[in-house]
Protein backbone atom coordinates (compact mmCIF):
# COMPACT_ATOMS: atom_id res chain seq x y z
CA UNK A 1 0.00 0.00 0.00
CA UNK A 2 1.22 3.68 -0.65
CA UNK A 3 3.00 5.14 1.61
CA UNK A 4 1.41 7.55 3.70
CA UNK A 5 2.49 10.41 6.11
CA UNK A 6 3.61 9.79 9.34
CA UNK A 7 1.68 12.87 10.95
CA UNK A 8 -1.37 13.93 9.64
CA UNK A 9 -4.03 16.51 10.65
CA UNK A 10 -6.99 16.43 7.86
CA UNK A 11 -8.49 13.74 5.60
CA UNK A 12 -10.29 14.84 2.87
CA UNK A 13 -11.37 11.85 0.23
CA UNK A 14 -13.62 13.13 -2.74
CA UNK A 15 -13.89 11.32 -6.35
CA UNK A 16 -11.40 8.65 -5.63
CA UNK A 17 -8.55 11.13 -4.01
CA UNK A 18 -7.38 10.67 -0.82
CA UNK A 19 -5.95 14.33 0.54
CA UNK A 20 -3.85 14.61 3.58
CA UNK A 21 -2.97 17.76 5.78
CA UNK A 22 -4.19 19.80 2.12
CA UNK A 23 -1.76 18.65 0.08
CA UNK A 24 -0.55 15.06 0.19
CA UNK A 25 -3.02 13.21 -2.26
CA UNK A 26 -3.42 9.24 -3.24
CA UNK A 27 -5.40 7.31 -5.36
CA UNK A 28 -7.71 5.92 -3.20
CA UNK A 29 -10.88 4.46 -5.37
CA UNK A 30 -12.53 3.51 -1.77
CA UNK A 31 -12.75 3.74 1.48
CA UNK A 32 -12.37 0.41 3.12
CA UNK A 33 -12.35 0.05 6.71
CA UNK A 34 -8.40 -1.08 6.44
CA UNK A 35 -8.49 2.59 5.28
CA UNK A 36 -10.55 3.91 7.80
CA UNK A 37 -8.29 2.06 10.28
CA UNK A 38 -5.27 3.30 8.91
CA UNK A 39 -6.59 6.93 9.50
CA UNK A 40 -8.18 6.49 12.80
CA UNK A 41 -4.34 5.93 13.99
CA UNK A 42 -3.70 9.66 13.11
CA UNK A 43 -4.60 13.06 15.48
CA UNK A 44 -7.16 14.26 13.01
CA UNK A 45 -9.01 17.16 13.51
CA UNK A 46 -10.80 17.30 10.13
CA UNK A 47 -12.37 14.54 8.64
CA UNK A 48 -14.35 15.32 4.87
CA UNK A 49 -15.61 12.81 2.69
CA UNK A 50 -18.00 13.71 -0.08
CA UNK A 51 -20.09 11.27 -2.56
CA UNK A 52 -18.75 8.30 -1.38
CA UNK A 53 -21.38 5.84 0.22
CA UNK A 54 -20.23 5.83 4.12
CA UNK A 55 -21.71 3.45 5.99
CA UNK A 56 -22.33 3.44 9.98
CA UNK A 57 -20.28 0.48 10.03
CA UNK A 58 -17.65 2.43 8.48
CA UNK A 59 -17.18 4.78 10.99
CA UNK A 60 -16.84 2.57 13.20
CA UNK A 61 -12.90 2.94 13.31
CA UNK A 62 -13.24 6.47 14.07
CA UNK A 63 -14.87 5.68 17.64
CA UNK A 64 -13.18 8.05 20.56
CA UNK A 65 -11.09 10.66 18.17
CA UNK A 66 -10.43 12.85 20.90
CA UNK A 67 -9.38 15.72 18.86
CA UNK A 68 -11.80 15.69 15.97
CA UNK A 69 -13.39 18.88 15.88
CA UNK A 70 -14.76 19.35 11.99
CA UNK A 71 -16.60 16.17 10.69
CA UNK A 72 -18.42 16.04 7.22
CA UNK A 73 -19.64 12.90 5.27
CA UNK A 74 -21.87 14.45 2.10
CA UNK A 75 -24.07 12.39 0.09
CA UNK A 76 -23.16 9.44 2.06
CA UNK A 77 -25.49 6.43 3.41
CA UNK A 78 -25.56 7.58 6.70
CA UNK A 79 -28.41 6.71 9.13
CA UNK A 80 -29.41 7.90 12.37
CA UNK A 81 -27.12 4.83 13.75
CA UNK A 82 -24.35 6.93 13.44
CA UNK A 83 -24.94 10.12 15.84
CA UNK A 84 -23.21 7.67 19.23
CA UNK A 85 -20.25 7.17 17.03
CA UNK A 86 -20.30 11.09 17.02
CA UNK A 87 -20.82 11.43 20.44
CA UNK A 88 -17.73 9.03 21.20
CA UNK A 89 -16.05 12.60 19.67
CA UNK A 90 -15.18 15.20 22.84
CA UNK A 91 -14.29 17.68 20.69
CA UNK A 92 -16.66 17.54 18.06
CA UNK A 93 -17.93 20.69 17.18
CA UNK A 94 -18.73 21.02 13.15
CA UNK A 95 -21.12 17.91 12.24
CA UNK A 96 -22.23 18.19 8.24
CA UNK A 97 -24.16 15.57 7.28
CA UNK A 98 -25.66 16.97 3.88
CA UNK A 99 -27.56 14.36 1.65
CA UNK A 100 -27.39 11.31 3.42
CA UNK A 101 -31.09 10.86 3.04
CA UNK A 102 -31.61 7.98 5.19
CA UNK A 103 -31.01 10.40 8.45
CA UNK A 104 -34.63 11.84 9.67
CA UNK A 105 -33.23 12.24 13.32
CA UNK A 106 -34.40 10.05 15.45
CA UNK A 107 -30.97 9.35 17.16
CA UNK A 108 -29.99 12.74 17.43
CA UNK A 109 -30.92 12.26 21.30
CA UNK A 110 -27.43 10.63 21.64
CA UNK A 111 -25.29 14.21 21.28
CA UNK A 112 -27.20 15.99 24.15
CA UNK A 113 -23.76 15.59 26.00
CA UNK A 114 -22.01 17.11 23.23
CA UNK A 115 -20.33 20.45 22.21
CA UNK A 116 -21.44 20.48 18.66
CA UNK A 117 -22.62 23.93 17.61
CA UNK A 118 -22.99 23.38 13.69
CA UNK A 119 -25.20 20.88 12.42
CA UNK A 120 -25.51 20.78 8.60
CA UNK A 121 -28.73 18.32 7.39
CA UNK A 122 -29.65 19.52 4.21
CA UNK A 123 -31.34 17.03 1.73
CA UNK A 124 -31.96 14.80 4.85
CA UNK A 125 -35.14 12.50 5.76
CA UNK A 126 -34.74 15.30 9.33
CA UNK A 127 -38.99 15.77 10.27
CA UNK A 128 -40.37 17.63 13.46
CA UNK A 129 -39.31 15.17 15.77
CA UNK A 130 -35.58 14.99 14.92
CA UNK A 131 -35.40 18.59 14.83
CA UNK A 132 -36.70 18.89 18.40
CA UNK A 133 -34.05 16.55 19.53
CA UNK A 134 -31.75 18.52 18.00
CA UNK A 135 -33.26 21.38 19.62
CA UNK A 136 -32.12 19.53 22.84
CA UNK A 137 -28.09 19.83 22.05
CA UNK A 138 -27.07 22.34 24.58
CA UNK A 139 -24.18 24.06 22.58
CA UNK A 140 -26.06 23.94 19.31
CA UNK A 141 -26.58 27.45 17.67
CA UNK A 142 -26.93 26.80 13.70
CA UNK A 143 -28.41 24.18 12.47
CA UNK A 144 -29.13 24.07 8.30
CA UNK A 145 -32.08 22.58 7.36
CA UNK A 146 -33.03 23.16 3.74
CA UNK A 147 -34.59 20.39 1.53
CA UNK A 148 -35.26 17.99 4.61
CA UNK A 149 -39.13 17.05 5.62
CA UNK A 150 -39.37 19.61 8.83
CA UNK A 151 -42.97 21.76 8.45
CA UNK A 152 -43.20 25.07 9.45
CA UNK A 153 -44.96 24.58 12.63
CA UNK A 154 -42.05 21.92 13.62
CA UNK A 155 -40.07 25.00 12.78
CA UNK A 156 -42.25 26.94 15.20
CA UNK A 157 -42.24 24.72 17.84
CA UNK A 158 -38.79 25.16 18.51
CA UNK A 159 -38.95 28.59 19.38
CA UNK A 160 -38.47 28.97 22.65
CA UNK A 161 -35.11 28.07 22.12
CA UNK A 162 -33.10 31.05 22.34
CA UNK A 163 -30.01 30.01 21.39
CA UNK A 164 -30.35 28.51 17.84
CA UNK A 165 -30.48 29.90 14.63
CA UNK A 166 -32.06 27.92 11.85
CA UNK A 167 -29.94 28.18 8.56
CA UNK A 168 -32.85 28.43 5.61
CA UNK A 169 -32.54 29.21 2.27
CA UNK A 170 -35.07 26.87 0.37
CA UNK A 171 -37.26 25.70 2.67
CA UNK A 172 -38.82 28.31 4.13
CA UNK A 173 -39.35 31.58 2.68
CA UNK A 174 -38.09 34.62 4.34
CA UNK A 175 -41.05 36.28 5.80
CA UNK A 176 -41.41 32.52 7.27
CA UNK A 177 -38.10 32.89 9.30
CA UNK A 178 -38.65 36.30 9.95
CA UNK A 179 -41.82 35.32 11.74
CA UNK A 180 -39.90 32.59 13.76
CA UNK A 181 -37.23 34.89 14.43
CA UNK A 182 -39.88 36.91 15.91
CA UNK A 183 -41.24 34.21 18.09
CA UNK A 184 -38.25 33.42 19.18
CA UNK A 185 -37.31 36.67 20.59
CA UNK A 186 -40.80 36.86 21.90
CA UNK A 187 -40.09 33.92 23.92
CA UNK A 188 -36.91 35.02 25.09
CA UNK A 189 -37.62 38.26 26.47
CA UNK A 190 -38.36 39.51 30.33
CA UNK A 191 -42.28 39.98 31.20
CA UNK A 192 -41.37 43.86 31.16
CA UNK A 193 -43.67 46.34 29.31
CA UNK A 194 -42.07 48.00 26.56
CA UNK A 195 -41.95 51.77 26.83
CA UNK A 196 -42.93 52.62 22.69
CA UNK A 197 -41.94 56.69 23.15
CA UNK A 198 -38.80 55.21 24.57
CA UNK A 199 -38.45 52.72 21.91
CA UNK A 200 -39.18 55.37 19.58
CA UNK A 201 -36.26 57.96 21.24
CA UNK A 202 -34.18 55.04 20.54
CA UNK A 203 -34.76 54.12 16.84
CA UNK A 204 -34.03 58.32 15.90
CA UNK A 205 -30.65 58.24 18.27
CA UNK A 206 -29.68 55.12 16.32
CA UNK A 207 -31.08 56.16 12.78
CA UNK A 208 -29.07 59.34 13.43
CA UNK A 209 -25.56 57.59 14.42
CA UNK A 210 -25.80 55.32 11.37
CA UNK A 211 -26.10 58.37 8.73
CA UNK A 212 -22.93 60.00 10.72
CA UNK A 213 -21.20 57.13 10.58
CA UNK A 214 -22.00 55.79 6.99
CA UNK A 215 -21.27 59.39 5.98
CA UNK A 216 -17.94 59.26 7.90
CA UNK A 217 -17.12 56.36 6.81
CA UNK A 218 -17.26 57.63 3.25
CA UNK A 219 -15.13 60.37 4.14
CA UNK A 220 -12.67 58.34 5.51
CA UNK A 221 -12.62 56.06 2.89
CA UNK A 222 -11.82 59.44 0.25
CA UNK A 223 -9.49 61.33 2.44
CA UNK A 224 -7.51 58.39 4.53
CA UNK A 225 -6.74 57.56 7.79
CA UNK A 226 -3.63 60.30 7.46
CA UNK A 227 -5.93 63.19 7.62
CA UNK A 228 -6.02 65.63 10.39
CA UNK A 229 -9.89 65.56 10.53
CA UNK A 230 -10.90 61.88 10.56
CA UNK A 231 -10.23 61.06 13.68
CA UNK A 232 -11.77 64.42 15.70
CA UNK A 233 -14.89 63.96 13.42
CA UNK A 234 -15.47 59.89 14.66
CA UNK A 235 -14.72 61.74 18.31
CA UNK A 236 -17.77 64.45 18.12
CA UNK A 237 -19.78 61.01 16.58
CA UNK A 238 -18.49 59.01 19.73
CA UNK A 239 -19.39 62.07 22.00
CA UNK A 240 -23.06 62.75 20.50
CA UNK A 241 -24.55 59.10 20.45
CA UNK A 242 -22.19 56.68 22.83
CA UNK A 243 -22.25 56.41 26.23
CA UNK A 244 -19.48 52.95 25.99
CA UNK A 245 -16.47 53.58 27.23
CA UNK A 246 -13.70 53.54 24.70
CA UNK A 247 -12.05 49.80 24.09
CA UNK A 248 -8.75 49.21 22.52
CA UNK A 249 -8.68 47.49 18.83
CA UNK A 250 -11.80 49.35 18.64
CA UNK A 251 -13.64 52.26 17.46
CA UNK A 252 -13.25 55.55 17.96
CA UNK A 253 -9.51 53.86 19.41
CA UNK A 254 -8.50 52.06 16.65
CA UNK A 255 -9.38 53.34 12.77
CA UNK A 256 -11.58 51.10 10.24
CA UNK A 257 -14.26 51.57 8.31
CA UNK A 258 -16.49 49.30 5.85
CA UNK A 259 -16.53 50.15 2.44
CA UNK A 260 -20.32 49.51 2.23
CA UNK A 261 -21.09 51.54 5.53
CA UNK A 262 -21.21 49.02 8.30
CA UNK A 263 -24.53 50.53 9.00
CA UNK A 264 -25.49 51.85 5.80
CA UNK A 265 -28.33 48.87 5.37
CA UNK A 266 -29.59 48.51 8.60
CA UNK A 267 -33.46 47.46 9.63
CA UNK A 268 -34.97 47.81 12.89
CA UNK A 269 -37.15 44.68 13.17
CA UNK A 270 -37.66 44.56 16.96
CA UNK A 271 -37.15 46.12 20.75
CA UNK A 272 -37.11 44.55 24.50
CA UNK A 273 -37.21 46.58 27.65
CA UNK A 274 -34.60 45.41 30.23
CA UNK A 275 -35.48 48.04 32.53
CA UNK A 276 -36.78 51.23 32.84
CA UNK A 277 -33.82 53.05 31.13
CA UNK A 278 -32.08 49.94 29.55
CA UNK A 279 -33.82 48.69 26.18
CA UNK A 280 -32.64 46.28 23.37
CA UNK A 281 -33.22 47.62 19.92
CA UNK A 282 -32.88 44.39 17.47
CA UNK A 283 -31.65 45.04 13.74
CA UNK A 284 -30.99 43.01 10.23
CA UNK A 285 -28.35 43.96 7.47
CA UNK A 286 -30.43 44.17 4.47
CA UNK A 287 -29.23 41.17 2.19
CA UNK A 288 -26.63 39.83 4.44
CA UNK A 289 -29.40 38.95 7.21
CA UNK A 290 -26.79 39.55 9.81
CA UNK A 291 -28.00 40.40 13.10
CA UNK A 292 -27.26 43.22 15.65
CA UNK A 293 -28.74 44.32 19.03
CA UNK A 294 -27.90 47.76 20.60
CA UNK A 295 -28.38 48.33 24.37
CA UNK A 296 -29.47 51.47 24.20
CA UNK A 297 -28.67 53.58 27.59
CA UNK A 298 -31.02 56.51 29.17
CA UNK A 299 -28.94 59.29 30.10
CA UNK A 300 -29.74 62.84 31.53
CA UNK A 301 -30.15 64.34 28.58
CA UNK A 302 -30.99 61.46 25.73
CA UNK A 303 -30.50 57.72 25.14
CA UNK A 304 -26.95 56.76 23.78
CA UNK A 305 -25.68 53.76 22.97
CA UNK A 306 -24.18 51.43 25.39
CA UNK A 307 -23.02 48.19 23.87
CA UNK A 308 -23.56 46.48 20.37
CA UNK A 309 -24.09 42.66 20.04
CA UNK A 310 -24.22 40.40 16.90
CA UNK A 311 -25.35 37.19 16.50
CA UNK A 312 -22.73 34.73 16.19
CA UNK A 313 -22.22 31.86 18.09
CA UNK A 314 -25.26 33.19 20.30
CA UNK A 315 -25.34 36.72 21.21
CA UNK A 316 -21.40 38.27 21.50
CA UNK A 317 -20.13 41.57 22.20
CA UNK A 318 -18.85 43.48 19.18
CA UNK A 319 -17.24 46.78 18.21
CA UNK A 320 -19.20 49.86 16.98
Amino acid sequence: MTEWPKRARTADWEKGILILNGEKQFEIPELTMEIMERLARYTLVGFHVKGYPVTDELLAPLVGLKNIVNFSVEDGALTDACFPIFATMPKLRYLLLDGNTAINGSGLSALRDCKIDLLALNHTGLDDDGLLQAASIPKLTHIQIDYTAITYEGLLAIASNSRIEPIVHEQFTREQMEYFSQIQREKAKRPIVLDEQAVKECRRVLSAFFEEMTAWEQYAEQAEFEDDQVMPHLLVIWKTYVSEKPRPGYRPLSLSYSLHGTYSREKFVDAEQITRNKLYIYTREEDTDFERRFLMKRTDNDWKIDTVQMRLDGWQRVGL
